[in-house]
């Protein structure tokens, strides 16, 4: 107990005599333990409300009857169960529900603009496709007399509610950005209808996970292909004769059907358009159909009696159907995906903090350390013990943390209470302090300020009794620091060693670089800080003085003899710092392949969902805008791969591919082809020449790499207009294709699945004979420069609605009739512009916490340069004594915080290339990605965090500059003086 007291006494007099070192700590653990509460607090929010939004979901039921299908999908409720259902004498109300997926789009006023935006390029109000993510929100078609849910705004329908009208959930509302009065634009694959909002319904922010498993067509690997080599099975059938595909055979359908875009809700939308059925039948174009229930009991009947009684019938409808409760829907609450994604932004916070509080207490601990030898020499030399001396450390370490933590939550509560009412965009008015951002935020400095006080305590028990008799110089050194370069070198080097040299077979490799290889690189560019300082001091140091005027002798070695100070500071600046140059240069490296690339024509349109007839097509080559020789027509079908008893391919993680039928000789033939392709693989004429003859094919570079295929391996697909049949095409080629995932993403090509292998090409007329499409709807067009895109699309639009009227056939719905067909058009260079605004968005978003992190750690640098200016204050005076002026005082204070930042930058850059470039390699091995890497060094988006790192270098260092050049040479001699 006494030698408790009589640390706690110690430690108190060494913070009352250096204020400042504690406030500049405290602050910045405050800082820190302010962004976890920022991020952390949002997740107990909605941890907090999982009653309330449950409540909010089920709305005046007690109940939802779910079919149980994929989530989002056209499976609808048997209607002879609903009719039993209706019979119930249970049952208070029934309200059967069909759901189904749009495009929903705010009409503008007149003379209002919008800000453009990703989405807004690529979707707007065109019909949602496959390939698209289900953004906007959901169409409900609900009967409901009563509002099914309490009303924020407006009213529900009425029998004097205009036909045209619509009631909006909350969420969905904020989205699209309308309010009661205003209108929208809903638009499907079959009709657009223009509606106006009365009402605004309340909803909770996110959906519950009612059902696991994976939604329909999706593209994914399939159970039946987990073993082989992933070559083909030469020994397959051919595809059928010219004779058999072009007849009607009995496997073949009389048109070829689309997979309808799926919703993939499990229950109720929350983010939803609530409109009568009649006008949800005429915006789908086929008959409303329920498949959700909602089911209100009368008194006294409780869901598990419902469900006994029911159940048997349940499992015996087709679909079998299912009851889901309160209980359940809380249950889904914990599980959805805004959970789980503030989930990981709160452990991915956290650790940021941890990282901080560990690099601004060890700074702190480590200069004290420096600038106490004599002290603590002198307590080991009266009565101390080497356990008191690290418990000094320990203890102040864990002060330092607590005060920290304290006003951090004190000034989270403040910011969140404040930002909520200023700033909402930002700040969730729902946030709370809860039980996780307490524990989160205590456990990460209370282990933060353990960890840093490990190697100053170790350095503090080292300290001999004889160093009280002198202030002993150490000069650094240098061998010892640069022997530790070497391992460094071989650390940092095993990553890049991994993922781009070893043979390892892809699991391996994913799981050695997450797990070793990765976490060595970071250990690496740590032992690599010495030489990195030391080298930067002799190179930048001579330049960097000559700028500021000032006589190189003075910092030739300043970094390097207080080589403790500076690795603390460095390090500590590089933790934000680096993290974000590995983000900007991951993130758009792996953009690259994703633009799309000059081989892409200006536009492709898709008639959807009739197609064209001659006459259509004619009327295509006559718009204007188009160039002369400007269009090819497509046959374009997305097929499942039958990869026979080879089996799928280990890389390859979707089980289909998107097929462009396109004229050989016309497409690839002369010196100005359509399509300028890059042959990875064989050549030009002789693909065309194999094209032609009906059975050859190109494959895209990253679809080849994944598989392993060459030229003369076969791919087979099964025609989803005709299952029984297999279709089988010869490799002739491997082009690079870069861009084509997000042209197919977004045009319509994707007829079927959402996600897709790859993109191959054959002959059109191999495409419409082996696939049954007996109408063009694709065109790739080349335009002219100067004919505004929108008398283009305008052109095209009216070309569609010539077949207004005509009925199509689906793989969902059946016969859909379609009211308004469209051409959607897919400009290219829009596209690049989307993608682009899309990834910088992304990018920077990911680059958010590293930069609060850099700001934060510059305390660190601030503390340094304190403890610099108070440590040199004899030197100073001396320098001062002999004609050093308080300009020159100043600025070779500032040398020092700008070297300190160059030493930051250089180390982070070394980092940010090494594990940019190591993460865009492991692409190839995840299975979403398996093209060529591509590396880009985004140096305008690195100078941006660079610059700001060299400015908070600068303010850090221009107080204790400032306060060092007032100071008189007298006062710098006896402060100097008396520390020694």
């Amino acid at each position: 107990m006494k030698s408790f007291s009589l640390i706690r006494k110690l430690v108190g007099s060494s913070m009352w005599q250096n204020p400042g070192r504690a406030i500049i700590t405290v602050i910045g653990i405050m800082a820190s333990t302010c962004a976890v509460v920022w991020i952390v607090s949002g997740y107990d929010a909605l941890v907090s409300q999982f009653d309330e939004n449950a409540e909010k979901y089920l709305g005046r039921y007690d109940a939802i009857l779910l079919p149980s299908a994929p989530p989002g999908s056209l499976q609808t409720i048997d209607a002879n169960l609903v009719a039993e259902l209706r019979q119930d004498p249970g049952i208070l109300e029934l309200n059967p529900i069909t759901q189904s997926r749009v495009s929903v789009t705010r009409v503008q006023k007149e003379r209002e603009t919008t800000e453009e935006s990703a989405l807004g390029l690529l979707v707007g109000s065109r019909p949602p496709v496959n390939g698209a993510p289900p953004i906007d929100p959901i169409l409900v078609g609900t009967p409901a007399a009563e509002p099914p849910y309490e009303m924020v705004e407006g009213s529900w329908f009425t029998s004097a509610t205009s036909a045209q009208s619509a009631v909006i959930s909350e969420g969905a509302a904020r989205q699209v950005g309308v309010t009661i009065g205003d209108d929208i634009l809903i638009t499907s694959l079959a009709n657009q209808v223009r509606l106006k909002i009365i009402g605004i319904a309340e909803q909770p922010p996110a959906a519950p996970s009612l059902r696991g498993g994976r939604p329909p067509g999706r593209g994914a690997r399939s159970d039946s292909t987990r073993e082989g080599n992933g070559k083909p099975d030469r020994q397959r059938s051919a595809a059928p004769d010219a004779e058999e595909a072009d007849g009607d055979t009995k496997q073949a359908t009389d048109s070829p059907r689309l997979g309808l875009p799926n919703a993939y809700v499990q229950g109720p939308a929350v983010s939803a358009v609530y409109v009568r059925p009649e006008l949800s039948e005429k915006i789908n174009g086929f008959a409303s159909t329920a498949n959700v229930l909602q089911l209100s009991f009368r008194d006294g009947v409780e869901l598990e009696e419902f469900q006994s009684v029911w159940r048997d019938r349940f499992s015996a409808a087709s679909p079998p159907v299912r009851a889901v409760g309160f209980e359940a829907i809380r249950g889904g609450m914990t599980s959805t995906r805004d959970i789980s994604s503030q989930r990981s932004q709160a452990w991915a916070a956290t650790g940021m903090a941890a990282m901080a509080a560990v690099f601004i207490i060890f700074s702190t601990l480590s200069m004290g350390v420096s600038e106490r030898t004599r002290e603590f020499a002198m307590l080991r030399a009266i009565a101390l013990t080497r356990t008191q001396l690290a418990g000094i450390i320990a203890f102040e370490s864990v002060t330092l943390a607590i005060l920290g933590w304290i006003s951090g939550l004190a000034a989270g509560w403040v910011m969140l209470t404040a930002g909520s009412q200023f700033m909402p965009e930002f700040f969730d008015a729902n946030v709370v302090l809860g039980r996780t951002t307490l524990l989160l935020t205590g456990l990460t400095v209370i282990a933060g300020a353990l960890g840093a006080a490990v190697l100053p305590a170790w350095r503090a028990m080292r300290i001999r009794s004889l160093e009280a008799t002198a202030a002993i110089a150490t000069q650094p050194r240098r061998f010892r620091w640069m022997s530790l370069a070497i391992p460094g070198l071989l650390l940092a080097a095993a990553a890049p060693v991994t993922v781009f040299l070893a043979p390892l077979p892809d699991a391996w490799r994913s799981w050695l670089y997450g797990t070793v290889t990765w976490p060595a690189l970071l250990i690496g560019i740590i032992l690599l800080t010495p030489l990195i300082v030391v080298l930067c001091e002799r190179t930048l140091a001579p330049p960097l003085t000559m700028l500021l005027g000032l006589d190189v002798r003075l910092v030739r070695t300043q970094l390097s003899s207080n080589l403790w100070r500076t690795i603390g500071a460095t390090l500590a600046l590089s933790l934000g710092l680096a993290l974000y140059a590995s983000t900007q240069t991951w993130g758009y490296s792996m953009l690259q392949p994703f633009l799309p690339g000059a081989w892409l024509p200006d536009m492709l349109v898709a008639f959807h969902p009739i197609g064209l007839d001659d006459e259509g097509i004619e009327a295509v080559h006559n718009v204007p805008g188009i160039e002369t020789d400007g269009v090819l027509p497509l046959a374009i079908e997305q097929a499942r791969f039958d990869w026979g008893k080879a089996g799928q391919p280990p890389r390859v993680q979707r089980d289909n591919a998107v097929l462009f039928g396109l004229d050989p000789e016309r497409s690839l033939a002369g010196e100005s082809p359509f399509l300028n392709l890059h042959f990875v693989a064989g050549d030009r004429e002789t693909a065309i020449a194999a094209m032609q003859s009906g059975d050859g094919c190109l494959i895209s570079e990253d679809f080849q790499m994944s598989t392993e295929y060459e030229i003369g391996d076969e791919l087979s697909f099964t025609p989803p207009n005709a299952p029984e049949e297999t279709v089988t095409y010869r490799i002739a080629g491997v082009v690079s294709l870069p861009g084509w995932h997000w042209i197919t993403k977004f045009s319509g090509v994707r007829r079927h699945f959402v996600r897709t292998a790859t993109v191959v090409f054959a002959s059109q007329a191999a495409v419409s004979r082996d696939f049954h499409l007996h109408r063009t709807e694709f065109f790739w067009l080349n335009l002219e420069s100067d004919t505004p895109l929108e008398k283009i699309e305008a052109n095209l639009q009216a070309i569609a609605e010539r077949d207004a009227g005509k009925s199509f056939q689906t793989e969902d719905a059946g016969t859909v009739k379609a009211y308004r067909p469209f051409a959607r058009t897919t400009a290219t260079e829009t596209v690049r512009r989307a993608i682009t605004l899309r990834a910088h968005d992304m990018i920077w978003g990911m680059s958010q916490l590293p930069l609060v992190t850099l700001i934060i750690m510059s305390l660190a640098v601030a503390n340094a340069m304190l403890a610099s200016v108070r440590s040199r204050r004899w030197e100073f005076g001396v320098l001062r004594s002999i004609g050093i002026t308080r300009s020159q005082l100043v600025r070779l204070i500032l040398a020092e915080t700008i070297l300190i930042g160059l030493v930051a930058c250089i180390l982070s850059l070394s980092f940010g290339l090494i594990a940019g470039w190591c993460g865009v390699g492991m692409a190839q091995y995840g299975g979403w990605f398996a093209g060529p890497p591509t590396f880009l060094i985004p140096w305008s988006q690195l100078s941006i965090g660079f610059s700001l790192t060299l400015l908070l270098c600068f303010l850090a260092g221009i107080w204790p500059a400032i306060q060092a050049g007032r100071t008189e040479p007298l006062k710098l001699l006896q402060a100097g003086k008396s520390a020694m």
